[in-house]
């Protein structure tokens, strides 16, 4: 990996996403948004399988034809292509996506050694993990991309998003602290305003715009994955709760959309329902809404947390081990704390109290306020910038 920069010219960085869209998901928004913020000082080129527009500042460069299934075979294919694409030319190279090259890894979901063998203390079930191992192309591929991505080169930087996966990584591979960062999602503070009170995006006209009720509670669910953002708990808890509480769910592929309007029609939550599909833009889901659930069984630090609070929309979310970056948010009382987001009982709960109490509410968006003005986008791209300066630095390749 070469690069130079001269007087007046500004360092090349490489960036690796293979969906560069914010549309994508939360590590894909996370991915573009933290790009925009470092193209005052940096010249950004972004290699990726698929992006749903130009970006200003950012140079694209599409794979091209991509398969889609087996996926490990994918992920190796685009770790090959943007190797060959980034071995000479650029200063830093960053990579949001299992590879074995970058001086810069962004990691955004839990490393799939601790997943496999985190809870495994017993001989005989370890020895059972082994063999399911190497018996499976799909993890031996994951496993062995996983290795040498956070594999010890004191040149190298390892990104968390969020301070617990930060140490569950230092755990899983002896990762060095030194070469440790954190550097959470964030927020555009043009945005953090009181939507709900705009005329524009005003919650009457949004609900009548995304075909809701007019009258009562909305819930909002937002997310890729249903499953594993606790939809099936939240519709069994709509049964303990009073029939004008409907649920707005957003996101979701068109199959699996259709499979849960026929589990919501199979409980006779079909009238309480709505599944809007993705959404461009969520401004208007969260003008609509009263109260984001986001009883996930599996998150890092959901950048739709960060942009509920931000719209002032009362938040409900789960607890670590469930979202890692539950303990920040925990400390800052910024949300309901959801203790175990299997339970419908607690979601009923804590949709029955912050529905009772303007008070409750109030005093938890004020906190919320303050939580989002420290994750505003412009600070966590700084963050970011110094990290490039610094290694930068130690390559000698300054200005």
């Amino acid at each position: 990996m070469t690069g130079e920069t001269l007087a007046g010219r500004k360092p090349k960085v490489a960036i690796l996403s293979r969906s560069f869209s914010k549309s994508a998901g939360g590590a894909e928004n996370y991915a573009v948004n933290l790009a925009e913020q470092v193209t005052n000082e940096f010249e950004v080129h972004v290699f990726c399988e698929r992006s749903d527009g130009s970006h200003p500042g950012i140079c694209i460069h599409r794979m091209g034809r991509t398969i889609k299934r087996p996926r490990w075979i994918a992920l190796w294919l685009f770790a090959w292509w943007s190797w060959r694409q980034t071995r000479q030319g650029f200063a830093i190279v960053h990579s949001h996506e299992n590879t074995w090259h970058g001086n810069v890894q962004t990691a955004h979901v839990r490393p799939m050694r601790y997943s496999l063998f985190a809870r495994t203390d017993n001989p005989f079930f370890k020895a059972l993990v082994y063999l399911k191992i190497f018996t499976s192309p799909r993890l031996m591929a994951h496993l062995w991309l996983e290795s040498l991505r956070f594999r010890g080169d004191e040149n190298r930087v390892v990104i968390a998003v969020a301070p617990a996966l930060r140490d569950l990584i230092a755990s899983s591979y002896a990762v060095n602290t030194n070469r440790l960062r954190v550097v959470p999602p964030g927020i555009h503070m043009a945005g953090a305003s009181d939507v709900g009170g705009s005329p524009a995006l005003s919650k009457v006209a949004m609900r009548k715009a995304l075909g809701l009720p007019v009258e009562g509670w909305l819930l909002l669910l937002v997310g890729h994955n249903f499953e594993k953002k606790g939809l099936a708990a939240v519709l069994r808890s709509l049964a303990l709760l009073p029939a004008d509480v409907c649920l707005l769910v957003v996101g979701g592929s068109a199959k699996q959309v259709d499979m849960w309007r026929a589990r919501c029609a199979q409980q006779g939550l079909d009238g309480r329902v709505v599944f809007s599909g993705s959404l461009s833009d969520a401004a208007p889901a969260f003008a609509a809404a009263d109260c984001l659930v986001h009883a996930t069984l599996d998150d890092m630090f959901p950048l739709v947390v960060l942009e509920a609070m931000a719209a002032r929309v009362p938040v409900m979310l789960s607890v670590e081990p469930f979202c890692l970056a539950a303990p920040l948010v925990q400390e800052g009382g910024a949300a309901w704390m959801l203790q175990d987001p299997h339970s419908e009982q607690q979601i009923a709960q804590a949709v029955d109290a912050l529905r009772a109490d303007q008070d409750l509410r109030q005093a938890q968006l004020a906190r919320a306020a303050q939580f989002v003005q420290n994750h505003a986008w412009s600070q966590v791209g700084l963050r970011q910038a110094q990290i490039y300066r610094h290694l930068l630095s130690a390559q000698g390749l300054s200005n």
